[in-house]
């Protein structure tokens, strides 16, 4: 579904990746670990279009048959997202939800999550994405009058995660879900990824607990200062001693 080939992103000067590629396949769940300043946020920007590669590609495969803009397409790999701007990406079924949360403070539960479906104009399709995000979010349901900033951090992370699913993405980019949250939120948070992957959905996700990622994904993929140094199945990952000890604590 998702593929980068050899993409370099730069913060002014600075070389933030240095060429990576890697692939995502419809219905899995690929997580990309490494320390802090290794390059997942960027990598995760680059993809939703909120910077620029500066080199390289990144292809999405889209069934839809419309283009957007002026994006091409290759009839092997898909259409080009990184010749798009953020508001097309988002269009085609690319949903992140940002580290840190970014929820809007001041606006309630309920509005927040409406601004996920920004761009849609099925108002029975957001009724029934809103009724499925409850489900999946029973704390948000409680919450809906109330404004987003009062909300407890793992009930922003919850809207956070509820707002991206409000797109009805084909791909969920989740950057660090876990961050900041008690041991018993993060199983929560890490159930609710198991279950939103277990309805179809395909996730990338970003994430500094690697031994939590590498638990509920499919496949792994290593960064290093801007580069990918391992790739694997996630058990393979789990079970290789170089990771145990740079990012298991083992």
């Amino acid at each position: 579904m998702l593929i980068l080939e050899s993409v370099h992103t730069f913060y002014g000067h600075i070389h933030a990746l240095k060429g990576i590629s890697l692939t995502v396949n419809e219905g899995e769940v690929v997580s990309l670990i490494g320390s802090n300043g290794a390059g997942k946020t960027t990598t995760l920007n680059t993809i939703s279009g909120v910077l620029s590669a500066r080199a390289g590609s990144i292809y999405f495969q889209e069934p839809n048959g419309s283009l957007p803009g002026q994006a091409s397409r290759s009839p092997d790999q898909g259409i080009r997202l990184d010749q798009l701007p953020a508001h097309e990406v988002a269009r085609l079924g690319v949903s992140q939800s940002p580290e840190g949360r970014k929820i809007f403070a001041r606006l309630s539960v309920q509005e927040n999550l409406a601004m996920g479906a920004f761009a849609r104009t099925d108002s029975t399709g957001i009724s029934e994405d809103l009724d499925r995000v409850l489900e999946l979010f029973p704390r948000l349901q409680e919450r809906l009058k109330q404004p987003g900033g009062t909300l407890s951090g793992g009930e922003q992370q919850m809207l956070a995660i509820g707002r991206s699913l409000m797109s009805r993405p084909r791909i969920l980019l989740l950057d660090e879900p876990s961050m900041g949250l008690a041991p018993l939120l993060v199983q929560q948070i890490f159930q609710i990824i198991r279950e939103i992957n277990a309805q179809g959905m395909t996730i990338l996700l970003v994430e500094q607990n690697a031994q939590a990622a590498l638990q509920v994904a499919h496949r792994g993929y290593v960064l290093e200062t801007g580069t990918i140094v391992l790739s694997g199945k996630a058990g393979d990952l789990l079970a290789n001693p170089q990771v145990a000890e740079a990012y298991l604590g083992i």
